[in-house]
């Protein structure tokens, strides 16, 4: 998991195909501003040199790109989203987002029908993880808007050869397995999406935004209607309960999963 606490906007003249051509880079360093204009200018003379040479995009980790709101250990951070929500990012745990469940012939022949969505998805859940044992033994299970979320105290390295793979037998939404594999890290936002609280949704493009004051004015807003709703409501554990570890209680506390408020 790779992210910066400080950024900058730069912009810089680079030649490309013999004529100058102007650039803009977000650039960022968890040292100060200064150190991240620094490595904005290396940045823009590597690009030069690799348009000049022929070479293809860098392959690497992806940044996160959100402005930091918390580090809470080396393993867990806080950002925020592109709609203004807090995001928990983790390399400690693996958290998956099931908003539907995997359908298979046998289904047919069990009494699924007299479940609600949410319930399957438990119980196609518990069923799965019975044939994948690398995925562990001690899960948290919580109801959310849409479907369920699962922590798992096991962390599954998402870079792994067998991880794609398993994800879609589980079910999850295919583009969150392609962000987990470039950020190395498994996220799950902690507050409330702003519509569903009927407030507007501010549009942060860049971490620099977060640092102004139409982010600052709107956040205040919307963290005190936040204290109405809850993300996540627990539902039910499985194996070792891990509900006394730190970061679990920090995801429990601002996603106000003990609180009734309605979901969101």
């Amino acid at each position: 998991m790779k992210y910066f606490q400080f950024w900058v906007e730069e912009t810089f003249r680079i030649m490309i195909n013999g004529q100058v051509e102007e650039i803009r880079l977000l650039t960022g360093s968890n040292e100060s501003k200064d150190s991240a204009v620094r490595d904005a200018a290396v940045h823009a003379k590597k690009i030069e040199q690799r348009i000049s040479e022929g070479e293809s995009k860098e392959d690497y980790e992806v940044a996160i790109k959100e402005h930091v709101a918390e580090i809470i250990d080396e393993s867990n951070i806080i950002t925020i989203c592109r709609y203004g929500a807090k995001v928990l990012n983790t390399t400690q745990y693996t958290i998956l987002d099931l908003d539907d469940y995997p359908v298979s012939f046998f289904d047919w022949f069990k009494s699924l029908g007299k479940l609600t969505k949410k319930e399957r998805i438990v119980y196609k859940f518990e069923r799965n993880i019975k044939r994948y044992p690398m995925l562990g033994n001690d899960f948290r299970i919580y109801e959310t808007t849409k479907g369920v979320r699962v922590i798992g105290k096991k962390y599954i390295q998402p870079s792994g050869k067998k991880y794609s793979s398993i994800m879609r037998k589980l079910n999850v939404d295919r583009i969150y397995i392609q962000l987990s594999k470039k950020q190395n890290c498994y996220r799950a936002r902690i507050t409330p999406k702003p519509y569903r609280m009927k407030i507007n949704t501010i549009k942060v493009k860049s971490p620099l935004d977060c640092e102004r004051e139409p982010y600052l004015s709107w956040a205040k807003d919307y963290d005190a209607r936040a204290e109405r709703f809850t993300v996540v409501k627990l539902l039910k554990s499985i194996g070792q309960d891990f509900s006394h570890e730190p970061v679990i209680k920090i995801h429990d506390q601002i996603a106000n999963a003990s609180k009734s408020g309605r979901l969101a």
